[in-house]
């Protein structure tokens, strides 16, 4: 218990120290976003899902592998972290929500990870959908608050929220995928990199994590799904990695003049570059490590970054530490 509180206490200090005011500007409190997330907008509701440890992305498992680094990188990119050879991963893969039994059926797929080096640790938290559902915090909530209220809250959103409608007609039509590893990811904020220049100060450039798998993409048919249970993606990804790992190449898509860099709503075009940072490897043989096997405790900090990467101006990447800090708190 001890550990966790310390753990709480460091996460948080780094994480607000990173937080502007302006980036941070909003109607509603940390603790307001976390219970509109939860749906315990009322002292009742929230003190019962404190006894039930309530949380998002509350469906999911843990598993281990590695991260190897890209030498080539280092042409383009100044990030000592990614100088090194295999480093440790820990994954949680997951299905976003606060439903614990929600239907591997549906579309939503999230990868979390901790990359733990020598001296600096990597943190993602990275989803299947590119784009975001909110711009800003007071947006935010009133999705999470509207998306819970059924069918007139989705159309009120649809009517009066472009964001919302536009990531909710990107989600209508993406058929689920038959397994975690044969999902892109998308870290949907931006940050920004150091540039490699030698005996120059070259000006940080923005940038995206994406996440291809190796193995491609693959979609479920309509025939396919109706034969599959609700449980089928852990058993899937953990007997696949008995016998082959599960990869992913790791890309940092570069922004150019004109791309809108504070706002995750916004995609930017195909075209831009595009830096292999390197490869994940998934194949289960940390699983026993208390690190692994407790991970589903602990929180995913995305701006727990290495020397060379800082967060952007995102409000909702900002936010989302000191959210995750406070459920992590009220599970305790």
């Amino acid at each position: 218990m001890e550990k966790h509180r310390t753990l709480a206490k460091v996460c948080l200090i780094t994480s607000l120290s990173l937080i502007s005011s302006a980036a941070m500007a909003s109607d509603k409190s940390i603790a307001e976003l976390v219970d509109a997330v939860n749906g315990t907008l009322d002292d009742a509701s929230r003190e019962a899902g404190k006894k039930v440890k309530l949380r998002n992305h509350a469906k999911g498992f843990c598993t281990s592998g590695s991260f190897i680094p890209a030498p080539e990188l280092q042409q383009h990119l100044d990030i000592p972290f990614f100088n090194q050879g295999p480093i440790k991963v820990t994954a949680r893969f997951s299905l976003g929500g606060t439903n614990a039994k929600l239907s591997d059926k549906t579309p939503g797929r999230f990868m979390s990870l901790k990359i733990d080096g020598d001296k600096e640790s990597l943190n993602f938290v990275t989803t299947n959908v590119p784009i975001f559902f909110a711009s800003n915090l007071d947006d935010f909530y009133s999705f999470q608050t509207k998306i819970k209220e059924g069918p007139e809250g989705k159309q009120w959103l649809v009517d009066n929220k472009p964001d919302a409608k536009r990531f909710l007609d990107y989600v209508a039509q993406l058929p689920p995928s038959p397994s975690f590893a044969s999902s892109r990811y998308f870290g949907v904020n931006s940050f920004y990199f150091r540039q490699s220049q030698s005996g120059k100060t070259a000006e940080p450039i923005a940038g995206k994590w994406i996440f291809e798998p190796l193995a491609g993409t693959a979609a479920l048919s309509k025939d396919e799904l109706a034969t599959m249970d609700d449980n089928f993606l852990k058993p899937e990804l953990l007997a696949r990695i008995q016998t082959q790992p599960a990869q992913w190449e790791l890309y940092i898509q570069l922004a150019e003049e004109g791309d809108i860099i504070n706002d995750p709503t916004v995609t930017w075009p195909d075209s831009r570059t595009r830096l292999l940072a390197g490869k994940l490897v998934i194949d289960g043989q940390r699983d026993n490590a208390p690190d692994v096997t407790q991970c589903g405790e602990g929180i995913f900090n995305p701006v727990l970054l290495p020397k060379g990467i800082t967060p952007s101006a995102d409000p909702i990447l900002n936010a989302r530490t000191p959210a995750y800090i406070e459920s992590f708190i009220r599970r305790r």
